[in-house]
């Protein structure tokens, strides 16, 4: 999980700072490293180790890592077997990756409210506004992203639908 984490971060870097090679080593410091990107841009690039941030406690079964940058977010959620993430929706495209586990998604699909399982390796995409609910069928860990950041989420306080997570 840790590869896959640095190796997104490594590409926003690449992205952002447009360059063809940019040599860092994540392992190197425990410290968030902020490089100044002189190329067109007022953003700051950002780095850090997502191992080290701190973990919300959603219920008994759900927690959460998280962090954004401008305009969108990453989210490591891991959940128990049984978990349930309610039935909501919000303004934000969600790009959800099962890392390892399973779960069962209710969704809309062709305007008809559909189920589907998705497993270790599997992505689904969320546009804009279209509901989606969660059951983990085992332990699992979903990493979503969500553009543009969840405004719901910059608060101390936790959404009304994750309030009744489980």
């Amino acid at each position: 999980m840790q590869k896959i984490v640095s190796t997104i971060i490594l590409g926003v870097i690449l992205v952002a700072c447009k360059k063809e090679e940019v040599k860092i080593n994540p392992m190197e410091s425990d410290k968030e490293i902020v490089i100044k990107n002189d190329i067109d841009s007022n953003s700051e690039v950002q780095h850090f180790n997502f191992d080290r941030l701190k973990i919300d406690t959603i219920s008994e079964g759900i927690t959460r890592k998280w962090f954004h940058g401008e305009k969108g977010q990453m989210t490591i959620f891991n959940l128990k077997k049984g978990a349930h993430i309610p039935w909501h929706k919000h303004p934000n495209e969600q790009i959800t990756y099962i890392m390892s586990g399973k779960v069962r998604i209710k969704t809309i699909i062709d305007g008809k409210e559909t189920f589907a399982e998705v497993v270790a390796g599997e992505v689904i995409v969320f546009p804009e506004n279209v509901p989606h609910e969660f059951w983990a069928l085992e332990e699992t860990v979903d990493l979503d992203v969500h553009v543009p950041v969840r405004q719901d989420w910059l608060s101390d306080e936790l959404p009304d639908y994750l309030k009744k997570s489980k």
